[in-house]
């Protein structure tokens, strides 16, 4: 690792100038290899692509700066938040690569921010029969094979959806065994699930038009803190009518059946 120090003095008749000392820290391939945990192939091959900026030239030797090793940890930490090569190129090629980054990784954090009000809860096998109340004790077992408790090696449990675990007692509760209610879930799941891909294209392809104002980062955080409450509130209600349509016309069915 080399240092490069530049002095300046200098005379001016009876004036001087006063002398300015400035370091800057200078790596080679394999330092900077080294300190970003890069390979050497690897950076040769970002510069190749305009993600890192070239090195100033030393002869035939390569000089790198810290500028460098921040630029390599910002492409890994994107790569790791999904962006490909391509996009992270757009983004910190730009005439301000910092604020159009910071800008991303703000709306990043928005659309991995949890819509569902949920947690993973930790219990003791005392605290699981606490909840089954009256119910028998033998489902435990079925709330194990259903994918509502995980049992852990110490005889303790672990919940990955609260919520979901106390749905299913609810409807415990109301006569409907954990089987059906578990093959209940995963059928909402699986219809609600292509929704929800569905009003994602949708609300993508209409970000600054009929979505979000113009589309800029801090307008589409806002739009979507709007609709998070408001598509929950949606679903439930729709779900609720498609279930009255469908038992109004099971009745319908029920009443046809018996003139016949």
């Amino acid at each position: 690792m080399n240092t490069v120090t530049v002095c300046k003095t200098g005379r001016m008749t009876e004036t001087s100038v006063t002398t300015t000392t400035v370091e800057t820290t200078e790596l080679s391939l394999e330092e900077l290899a080294e300190s970003s945990g890069v390979s050497s192939r690897t950076i040769r091959y970002y510069q190749s692509e305009g993600v890192l900026p070239r090195p100033r030239k030393d002869g035939r030797d390569a000089r790198y700066t810290t500028a460098h090793v921040e630029r390599l940890g910002l492409i890994a930490e994107l790569q790791e938040r999904g962006l490909k090569l391509e996009a992270i190129k757009e983004l910190v090629g730009r005439d301000r690569p910092h604020r159009s980054v910071s800008d991303w990784l703000g709306v990043d954090e928005v659309l991995r921010a949890s819509w569902a009000d949920d947690e993973t809860t930790a219990m003791t096998l005392a605290e699981v029969q606490t909840l089954l109340g009256q119910h028998p004790r033998r489902l435990v077992g079925e709330l194990v094979d259903a994918g509502l408790l995980t049992r852990n090696d110490d005889g303790t449990f672990v919940a990955p959806s609260r919520a979901l675990l106390d749905i299913a007692l609810r409807m415990l509760d109301a006569g409907v065994s954990i089987d059906i209610g578990t093959e209940a879930a995963a059928l909402l799941r699986r219809r609600l699930a292509k929704a929800a891909d569905d009003l994602v294209k949708l609300f993508e392809s209409e970000t600054g038009k009929s979505f979000a104002g113009k589309g800029q980062p801090e307008e589409l955080a806002t739009a979507l803190d709007a609709l998070r409450p408001i598509a929950q509130d949606a679903a439930q209600l729709i779900l609720a009518q498609e279930l009255e349509r469908s038992l109004r016309n099971l009745a319908g069915k029920g009443r046809s059946h018996r003139r016949s």
